[in-house]
């Protein structure tokens, strides 16, 4: 059975994009203030991936993206299980979850997230920012290749054990 979105299936919806300039000749699909609420399971991008401050509230099953996730200021509340070529920005959004075994080929922003906890083996490439949430922890198999930013969260210490190559900043309990 086709996978539909906006009432149509997943290629009419795809050359819709394109017809209407929200694909670009990269792969690249900008959905940036748009008026698309819905995105069709199976969706695949050669590029990134920009649903910046749209009304997309759920992200479909089989999301593939080539480049970035960038789905600041939108009303998403969960991550499905996805494939993500680069960082992924949830800043400002209402997302409670990620998916455990999350891979980040980039930085994972959740600035201004209600996220309390994070998933069981987190891999983080870039850095992570958690500035503004209400994390208390850094779960014990965690990787994270660049810094760790923690303004603002409820994180009083961090095992110096953690697999994290940058620095923890600012530091716990100051």
């Amino acid at each position: 059975m086709p996978t539909h979105a906006m009432n149509e299936p997943l290629n009419t919806f795809v050359q819709d994009l394109r017809f209407h300039g929200y694909v670009d000749n990269y792969g690249n699909v900008k959905l940036r203030f748009s008026p698309i609420t819905t995105l069709p399971a199976g969706l695949k991008t050669q590029g990134y991936l920009d649903i910046e401050a749209s009304d997309i509230s759920r992200l479909p099953r089989g999301l593939d993206i080539g480049g970035y996730l960038n789905a600041a200021n939108t009303p998403l509340t969960r991550l499905p299980r996805l494939k993500v070529g680069g960082y992924i920005n949830l800043t400002n959004t209402a997302v409670t979850a990620l998916p455990p075994n999350l891979v980040v080929r980039g930085d994972l922003s959740l600035v201004n997230t209600p996220l309390t906890t994070l998933p069981r083996r987190l891999y983080v490439e870039g850095n992570l920012y958690l500035t503004n949430s209400p994390i208390s922890a850094l779960p014990d198999d965690i990787y994270v290749g660049g810094n760790v930013y923690i303004r603002g969260t409820n994180i009083s210490s961090v095992d110096p054990k953690l697999r994290i190559q940058g620095r923890v900043l600012p530091p716990p309990n100051q």
